[in-house]
């Protein structure tokens, strides 16, 4: 129904939501986010994002994207990952809903529910995706952060994957308690340049339609 809008914003003809819902608007992309039913129903609710630490990330090369093989340059390299890991967390997002294999990682199995987001480009932080390691810079480390957030394995590069960086001392925070101890959580809340504009149920989602169109 919307196909040539979306071909028109310079999107692929093949982009899944171009056959029921318009495309974002000038200075923004649409991006999705893949999650539990629960979650997601929460996330509806308390309109908000859950920020991801480097302690939830799920690809180990995420934390080692530079290599060096000098000893100075080893501790400074922990020094920066340490400070980097501490201060940002991300929200993640994919450009497309319709990979299986989406739904299989992060989707719950095809039980869960992808939110569709309009975000502002300047917010958004696209994905590279890299065979091998980059060696560690020399110069100034602060200018290296979004390259060492922004970088994933080349396995990976069926995602599509692009993230908003949140400091987390700005984020939104709330403590639960585990078996394990309590844990604080960060949250990234909706936003003029966070927008949720689609809710995409999984084929084997158990929630009621009708009760969670009520709750967007």
């Amino acid at each position: 129904m919307y196909r040539s809008e979306w071909v028109d914003r310079g999107y692929p003809s093949t982009c899944a939501s171009a056959s029921a819902a318009p495309p974002p608007p000038d200075g923004f992309v649409r991006v999705y986010h893949l999650c539990e039913a629960g979650y997601a129903v929460a996330n509806i609710e308390k309109n908000r994002l859950k920020v991801a630490t480097f302690a939830d990330a799920n690809d180990p090369f995420e934390l080692s994207v530079f290599y060096s093989r000098d000893p100075a340059q080893r501790l400074r390299l922990k020094a920066f990952i340490d400070d980097v890991a501490r201060r940002y967390g991300i929200v993640c997002f994919s450009e497309d809903w319709l990979d299986p294999t989406l739904w299989s990682h992060y989707g719950h199995q095809h039980r869960g529910i992808a939110l569709g987001f309009d975000i502002a480009e300047h917010v958004l932080l696209p994905v590279k995706y890299q065979p091998q390691r980059i060696p560690f810079p020399v110069g100034p480390v602060a200018d290296h952060v979004d390259q060492f957030l922004g970088t994933k394995y080349a396995s990976w590069a069926y995602e599509r994957e692009r993230r908003i960086m949140v400091e987390l001392t700005k984020a939104e925070r709330e403590t639960v308690k585990l078996p394990t101890g309590d844990r604080e959580l960060f949250f990234e809340k909706f936003s003029g340049e966070v927008r949720l504009r689609e809710v995409i149920v999984g084929p084997l989602c158990g929630e009621d339609v009708v009760a969670l169109r009520a709750k967007v």
